[in-house]
């Protein structure tokens, strides 16, 4: 949604009243913009909070040059989701994410030994166990493979193209 798409969806609850939308929407964001330019913080109760946050100087690298360069001070807006919005964002994520197959459980940890969800529909997306019907007298490979088809073990699932060159060359 873009500020275009906000301003017709609020002339349909304003019963088709597109300068009101206008003149709304336009003068929320101007407040907030405002507000916090000024120093101000501006909380939005179950939303979220806008405000400013100060960066101090520091001594950086350009990346093209290897040059070091003195990168000066700056200030930059900072948005907080609330836990209103981010309870309705989770919940309408929940309803998005396909549970992940039988044949992947689990997917990658986090370190303390919880998988997150998003981690194993993601691993479940990259790797695929595969068992074709194998010809009489072989047995089914039950291999991993990527989504090309290539075998591997760690890290041949992540697209590289030294990986998938190297599984190519070996085949």
């Amino acid at each position: 949604m873009n500020k275009s798409d906000l301003i017709a969806r609020m002339t349909e609850r304003l019963s088709g009243d597109r300068t009101a939308a206008v003149a709304a929407v336009n003068g929320v964001l101007e407040e907030i913009e405002g507000s916090v330019a000024r120093g101000e913080r501006v909380s939005l109760t179950g939303f979220g909070t806008f405000d400013r946050r100060e960066r101090a100087a520091f001594t950086g690298r350009n990346p093209r040059t290897g040059e070091t360069i003195q990168v000066g001070p700056s200030v930059v807006p900072v948005f907080r989701a609330g836990a209103g919005f981010r309870t309705v964002v989770t919940q309408a994520g929940d309803l998005a994410i396909p549970p992940a197959p039988a044949a992947v459980e689990g997917g990658i940890g986090n370190g303390n030994g919880a998988k997150s969800r998003a981690a194993s529909s993601a691993s479940a997306v990259r790797t695929a166990v595969v068992d074709e019907e194998a010809p009489a007298g072989k047995k089914k490979s039950g291999k991993k493979r990527d989504e090309a088809g290539v075998k591997g073990g760690k890290g041949a699932h992540k697209g590289s193209k030294k990986a998938a060159k190297k599984a190519k060359s070996s085949r």
